[in-house]
């Protein structure tokens, strides 16, 4: 009602419009008082004695009472055309409102398609998600799901409340009792207004009034569904469901993008781990020294508090820093005995072997220095560049740290592994000439832990799907 009198107000303000008012009414020989629905005077069309009144005339706006235009019976004929006046802003008012919310919905799904492009996993779709929806709809709390083919649960992957929390990640059976169940076989969307009406559970448990399910669609294949909730009950309309659809279209493109990149990702992973291994293969008395250089390299890249990305870079470099032997002879790399000046010098080439061997592999070029350089000294001394302090690569002195240790700990044909204290004590005795004594230190703190690193899944650090 009380856009009604400012809608009023406007018409009756605007000197072109009173000014077709006021002719019509000379024209007509009538005039007419014009007031809002409160009975304060906004216009005298046409100069009305007010004495000279005789009928009021209803002022509507789509069925609404605006106000009143008091006059003779001619005056009819200016409410008329006030009422057209109204009818005309109204429906001007309606169409720059639509055009605004268009131009809204076009720069919220452009802002999301550039975004989600650098989501790398589903808490960060889910976070992205979230944010978005928060900005047009009222919610608390949204999750994603996916459909396990092989368990045919359905795993809640990703699920976060209204102040971007994590909750916890659950698996739900197929039993009928779901919405997101319900939507993922229809393949629809769905608007629940009232929960406790229509029956459903919701998948993020917790009190919830109301939700809208939307699936997760790959052009006809469904892989599963994006819930939101709130926990009082809301009135979702169907402009909110058209938004959060398009929205969970483009949600699904990137969560099966994450799905394919996690798979190619493991498939890369474990040829690369297939190659290293086959080249130590020819090596009966290391047993699994690339494992083991590699844990304890994540383990160290850990205690020094390096990010998710940068412990991956490490890890590939720790599993290939000895791909390079495969330029070595076999006598040489498999001699019994100790090797010659000659025969060192050969073996010493290694890194550089391995250099040239990943140069040419698209994608590796970024482990290059942690495999080239692990045999560097911190004091120069090393090879093959005989770089020293920083200029020797973070991930080369860590892998340095963990090669030398494990190499001391590993039975040869001419001697017998040394115990983990007195390799320890060997580290510390060239800590700020050989090594690097922030890897060294690094080293010792972790190596307590070190048990929780070893087991068979060389994806174990930061390698699950929800990042």
């Amino acid at each position: 009602m009380k856009n009604n009198r400012i809608i009023l107000k406007k018409i009756l303000s605007n000197k072109e419009s009173l000014d077709i008012l006021n002719n019509t009414a000379e024209g007509l020989n009538t005039s007419a008082v014009i007031t809002d629905i409160n009975g304060d005077i906004l216009a005298n069309i046409g100069n009305l004695d007010p004495e000279a009144a005789a009928g009021s005339f209803p002022l509507n706006i789509k069925g609404e009472k605006a106000g009143s235009a008091v006059g003779n019976k001619n005056a009819q004929v200016i409410a008329s055309m006030i009422n057209y006046m109204l009818a005309a802003e109204y429906n001007k008012r309606d169409l720059i409102d639509e055009v605004s919310n268009s131009y809204k919905e076009i720069n919220l799904f452009y802002d999301f398609t550039e975004k989600i492009l650098d989501c790398n996993s589903v808490s960060d779709i889910v976070l992205l998600t979230l944010s978005l929806i928060k900005s047009f709809i009222k919610v608390d709390t949204v999750s994603i799901m996916l459909k396990n083919d092989e368990t045919n649960w359905i795993d809640v992957i990703s699920a976060y409340d209204c102040d971007e929390k994590t909750v916890k990640n659950s698996i739900m059976p197929f039993n009928g009792e779901s919405i997101a169940e319900f939507v993922m076989l229809s393949g629809n969307a769905e608007i629940i207004n009232d929960i406790s009406i229509d029956g459903w559970t919701a998948p993020s448990g917790g009190k919830t009034g109301s939700m809208m399910c939307a699936p997760l669609k790959i052009k006809n294949r469904v892989i599963g569904a994006i819930n939101i909730a709130t926990e009082n009950i809301s009135e979702f309309t169907s402009s909110d469901l058209k938004l959060f659809t398009i929205l969970s279209h483009n949600a699904a493109v990137c969560v099966e993008n994450v799905r394919l990149y996690k798979d190619l990702k493991e498939i890369f992973m474990s040829t690369v781990y297939a190659l290293a291994e086959t080249i130590e293969m020819r090596d009966n008395y290391t047993g699994n020294h690339t494992k083991r250089v590699m844990e304890y390299s994540c383990a160290i890249g850990e205690t020094l508090g390096m990010e998710k990305d940068a412990l991956e870079v490490l890890r590939l470099s720790a599993i290939l820093h000895d791909i390079g032997k495969i330029g070595v002879r076999d006598d040489v790399l498999l001699k019994p005995s100790k090797l010659t000046n000659e025969e060192f010098a050969l073996m010493k080439k290694h890194p550089v072997f391995g250099e040239e061997i990943l140069r040419k592999i698209k994608g590796l070029e970024h482990v290059v220095p942690g495999v080239k350089h692990h045999h560097e000294r911190h004091d120069g001394r090393g090879y093959p560049d005989g770089l020293k302090e920083d200029e020797i690569e973070l991930n080369a002195k860590i892998i340095s740290v963990a090669d030398t240790f494990d190499a001391m700990t590993l039975d040869s044909p001419y001697r017998k592994g040394l115990d983990s204290k007195t390799a320890i004590d060997e580290l510390i005795k060239y800590s700020g000439t050989q090594f690097d004594a922030k890897i060294v230190d690094a080293f010792i703190r972790a190596f307590p832990y070190i048990d929780m690193h070893k087991s068979n899944n060389i994806f174990k650090i930061g390698d699950d799907l929800n990042g």
